[in-house]
């Protein structure tokens, strides 16, 4: 399959919704994060709400400094455009989900924000609200906040150009993600104990590093990157060879969990001697039992 089909299956939406998530972690316990919010009753949905439990607690970073109650997130992959009806689409949801309050204004106007999250600056964009003399005020790094379409507060992330560490686990979804921020990711996240998190890294992890294969060869030469990878994709490594070795016991053969442990050996992701004590064979075996494959 050639390199466009490739990407053009990256799921960013449910890599973006780990990166969220982590972003988020250390507020987990006073908001809640919904995704693909129904607004009627036909497939009209919102892509991510971030409502704050506790409307007093400051959400410290470039992402959700700012926020009110009920925020509306609107995610672009580097692919998407965003251009003015983009913004007239986010002005719409929260319009419609205002309106979904189950008595009046039970959602006030007030408590609203909107967030279009997007890799690169829409430089297109920027340049019709300057035409159209719509106010542009950037109050910290890749945070555009966009003044004089309406009253609720609309910003615009471009994460390329935001320097808060806390939004890494965003940032390193784009084609050629910069290569430090991602070591950043994978040391940080071969941390996380909690399945949730570990669930949420993998997200991110599938969408950056099908997005930079070049570069995630690269780290596997790096001897604490590739450490790195280990911890973080143990449960998936343990997955692969259990089915493999399942598979190969159905048809009374071990050739095919040898030969996942070999991929994984010659990716770097797995010592040669733990996949020789898996396979139940010295190393010398082992090796002489790849050469067969």
């Amino acid at each position: 399959m050639c390199e466009k089909d490739l990407t053009s299956q990256i799921d960013w939406h449910s890599g973006f919704a780990g990166g969220l998530s982590l972003s988020m972690r250390d507020y987990i316990s006073v908001i809640r994060i919904e995704r693909e919010i129904l607004l009627t009753k036909e497939p009209i949905r919102m892509d991510f709400l971030v409502v704050k439990k506790n409307e007093g607690v400051l959400i410290d970073n470039a992402l959700g400094r700012g926020f009110r109650k009920y925020n509306i997130i609107e995610y672009k992959n580097p692919k998407d455009e965003l251009d003015i009806d983009v913004i007239w689409k986010i002005i719409g949801y929260a319009g419609i989900y205002k309106s979904l309050g189950r008595t009046v204004d039970e959602i006030p106007a007030n408590e609203l924000t909107m967030t279009l999250v997007r890799a690169r600056r829409p430089r297109k964009l920027l340049r019709y609200f300057e035409s159209q003399n719509i106010n542009v005020k950037v109050n910290q790094p890749g945070v555009y906040e966009i003044k004089g379409i309406i009253n609720i507060p609309l910003r615009i992330v471009v994460l390329k150009e935001v320097t808060d560490i806390k939004l890494v686990p965003l940032k390193v979804m784009d084609y050629d993600a910069d290569e430090g921020d991602i070591k950043a990711f994978l040391r940080e996240s071969s941390k996380y104990s909690l399945p949730g998190d570990k669930q949420d890294a993998d997200a991110v992890l599938q969408v950056s590093a099908s997005a930079n294969p070049d570069l995630f060869e690269k780290l596997k030469g790096d001897e604490s990157m590739c450490e790195a990878l280990k911890k973080l994709m143990a449960d998936e490594i343990n997955e692969a060879v259990d089915k493999a070795e399942k598979d190969g016991e159905l048809r009374g053969e071990k050739r095919g969990g040898i030969r996942v442990l070999a991929d994984l050996v010659k990716d770097g992701l797995l010592d040669i001697n733990e996949a020789a004590r898996r396979a139940n064979m010295s190393v010398d075996k082992f090796l002489k039992e790849i050469e067969k494959v």
